[in-house]
């Protein structure tokens, strides 16, 4: 009876250990160079999800509560700081992917995390030099890890072009192939012994962007509306035992929608 009760606190142990050793969204930085294939894409999102829902809701409270409650000037602006402040937040969607989207028999294949709020100054992951601010995956039904897509973005090239000679001169020469879906750009991309990795980049003159960034100061809350053309890089990541799948060629909105020309059956 003593040897199972210590065993079972092995377990548990080991279970918290497990968790805690996770990495987390916002609390560690990926090195994407070295990326684990069997990693924890749930663990990674679940504490930035339950902070959005805590936060909606007490941002929820406050602004009803500066709305209906006579309140000075002051302690207005005071309560609209703090309602931005619990809005700093990334959104995480959780979506299906479904087999037979259009049709009336719907089969799951897949589960997919994208970022739908985001911050240019983060740095959530990185590769070499170059920082990505922006980090959306993909599982199996079972939660294994699939795939992942970063982005980052600069006013130059000059990131984008280290990295890619340096991918050069560590996995040899690309594939390249050039993206339909943007015009005049290219995806270059590595099979290596346990993953499919790629970079595609292009130029973003953000018209069609709507930007509603905001600046908390002593001053205040000020709106920044500015939109400043940058230099978007995407890094792909794709597990090889999905290479072959269908799955990911149904990944047709979003950053995925870079890759999905090297997973075409003419690759």
């Amino acid at each position: 009876m003593k040897a199972i009760k210590s065993l079972t606190l092995f377990f548990i142990f080991i279970l918290m250990l497990h968790s805690c050793s996770s990495p987390k969204l916002r609390k560690n930085q990926l090195d994407l160079e070295k990326f684990d294939l069997n990693f924890d894409v749930a663990a990674f999102y679940t504490d930035e999800i339950e902070k959005a829902q805590k936060n909606m809701k007490e941002s929820d409270n406050l602004l009803e509560k500066r709305n209906k409650e006579n309140l000075s000037k002051k302690e207005r602006e005071k309560l609209t700081e703090k309602i931005w402040e619990l809005l700093r937040f990334h959104v995480i969607q959780i979506d299906t992917v479904f087999k037979g989207e259009f049709t009336k028999e719907k089969t799951p294949m897949a589960y997919r995390y994208d970022m739908r709020s985001w911050s240019t100054r983060d740095s959530l992951a990185y590769f070499q030099k170059m920082h990505f601010c922006k980090i959306n995956m993909a599982t199996s039904l079972k939660g294994d890890f699939m795939a992942l897509v970063t982005e980052s973005e600069s006013k130059g090239t000059d990131d984008f072009k280290a990295l890619l000679d340096y991918l050069k001169q560590k996995h040899g020469k690309p594939t390249v192939k050039e993206n339909s879906f943007y015009n005049g750009s290219f995806t270059y991309h590595w099979e290596l012994d346990d993953r499919l990795l790629a970079i595609f980049s292009r130029y973003d003159n953000k018209e069609s962007s709507l930007k509603l960034g905001i600046e908390v100061t002593e001053d205040g809350v000020k709106a920044d509306t500015t939109k400043q053309p940058t230099h978007v890089t995407r890094l792909f990541i794709l597990k090889n035992q999905y290479k072959q799948d269908s799955i990911l060629r149904r990944f047709t909105r979003g950053d995925w929608i870079s890759f999905n020309d090297i997973l075409s059956d003419d690759r």
